[in-house]
């Protein structure tokens, strides 16, 4: 007898899409510099395997910034990786902020301030619960 063991995740994090036709690096400074934050690229990338077969794999890299005192994370991830997308269903969005935090800034101020950098072409709310590939947004 099999058991196939599924466990829920809980996806308890705001998610921003951004267009931008920029480098992740300025991306990332630019929002460091509107939100007073320092996000730093970490050492592991997010993997992931598009054809076992091949075993084709892309990485997708991935900034950090922590404040332990407010408890927020902030996490910028890239979507796109030669022709692979982290988040299929997003194909027209460069770059994701995740947002883990108690709720200080709304939604809606946060995509105001991101649209304020002049190279940031789009800014979206994604809504994690209908992403049939966010199992590729746990880290």
């Amino acid at each position: 007898m099999k058991y196939h063991l599924e466990e829920e995740y809980e996806y308890d994090f705001d998610l921003f899409g951004i267009s931008s036709h920029e480098k992740d690096y300025r991306i990332c400074w630019a929002i460091n510099n509107l939100l007073g934050l320092s996000l730093e690229r970490t050492a592991d990338d997010i993997e992931v395997i598009f054809n076992q077969q091949e075993k084709q794999n892309s990485q997708f890299p991935i900034f950090k910034f922590e404040r332990d005192d407010v408890l927020e994370t902030y996490y910028l991830i890239g979507n796109k990786f030669e022709n692979h997308q982290l988040i299929e269903e997003q194909k027209h969005v460069d770059f994701f902020l995740m947002v883990k935090s108690s709720g200080v800034m709304s939604s809606n101020d946060f995509i105001d301030k991101l649209k304020d950098i002049p190279f940031v072409l789009a800014v979206n709310k994604v809504d994690v619960s209908i992403l049939q590939s966010k199992k590729n947004l746990i880290f």
